[in-house]
């Protein structure tokens, strides 16, 4: 290149760099770190979630709104206000509700929540046959829960739970123990607190063609029952039966039968007056072995037909 030309093209570039603005940067609008002890949380309007047979709703209403709710045959509500208040208007009167005070709705109609502004509430929905289940197992005989709805005190508290419950990226959250505390919490504080209510007795009435068949069951627990057997002292058709003893009870027949002749065989285990042998009690009892109650037993209490026995005696000689 001629030299001369190459000191004019840079004297150019020199005079373009000089006469050119250079733009002003921006001044670092970075905004300001946030404490890592206090993240920002959003508000929860409504957490959901399932805990074995339960479905437990939590709702928070910034707004006046209403919620309807229809129980069925399988399934019951339970709405528990945990601040601000709540109307129920069902056909034929109107409820408020508050902290501390709930609500069942087994009547199989239909009913609206009004919940207020600001308000928050547990709804707790609940199969028919889990509460029946477990009333039965606490009153020692078949129990049904009543077609009513019921109003009776408690709260979310006496269930030991905080809602809504922690689900935010990197909070200490919840483990399985707390599910299952949880679990445990609503649905024998349920059952326990309706079967100390003094409405007990006409909220959980006693199943009568379940407990008929039962109380035969327990007479003769070896004999060998069949469920057409069953029906035609219960009264009701083997399809009935099955049905009532798998929502009253939770369990088959079967079940109950083994359940029974088990509980049988451990009282003559822990008797001081019994000397048959084990196998010779459990054919007493209706097994067709005595490794078939063995095994059956095991499972049931956790420990073997020997070790029971043993067990017995050495409280006893103490």
């Amino acid at each position: 290149m001629n030299p001369t030309f190459a000191v004019k093209l840079n004297n150019r570039d020199a005079a373009i760099r000089a006469t050119t603005p250079v733009p002003a940067r921006a001044p670092n609008m970075r905004r300001p770190a946030l404490p890592a002890g206090n993240p920002v949380r959003p508000m929860v309007q409504r957490q959901r979630f399932k805990l074995g047979p339960l479905d437990l709703d939590f709702r928070a209403f910034p707004r006046q709104r209403a919620v309807s709710l229809t129980s069925t045959d399988a399934t019951v509500h339970v709405l528990l206000p945990i601040t601000g208040t709540v109307v129920v208007v069902r056909e034929d009167d109107t409820l408020t509700l508050g902290a501390g005070s709930a609500l069942l709705l087994a009547a199989g109609s239909r009913a609206a929540a009004v919940c207020a502004a600001g308000s928050s509430a547990l709804f707790l929905h609940i199969p028919r046959a889990a509460i029946q289940a477990l009333a039965s197992s606490r009153f020692g005989a078949a129990r049904r829960l009543a077609a009513i709805d019921h109003r009776f005190d408690w709260s979310v508290e006496q269930m030991g739970v905080a809602l809504p419950r922690a689900s935010i990226a990197g909070d200490i959250g919840h483990s399985a123990l707390d599910d299952r505390l949880l679990e445990k919490g609503a649905l024998e504080g349920l059952v326990e607190t309706l079967q100390a209510d003094p409405a007990a007795e006409l909220l959980f009435p006693v199943a009568r063609s379940v407990q008929r068949a039962v109380e035969h069951i327990r007479a003769d627990p070896k004999q060998s029952w069949t469920i057409h057997e069953l029906a035609q002292i219960a009264g009701v058709t083997s399809g009935t039966l099955r049905r009532n003893f798998r929502t009253c009870l939770g369990v088959t027949v079967t079940q109950l039968i083994q359940q029974i002749r088990l509980e049988w065989v451990r009282t003559r285990l822990e008797s001081p007056n019994e000397s048959r042998s084990i196998g010779d009690i459990a054919l007493a009892a209706g097994f067709g072995t005595p490794g078939m109650m063995s095994r059956a037993y095991q499972r049931h209490f956790g420990e073997t037909p020997s070790q029971n026995r043993a067990r017995a005696f050495r409280a006893m000689r103490e």
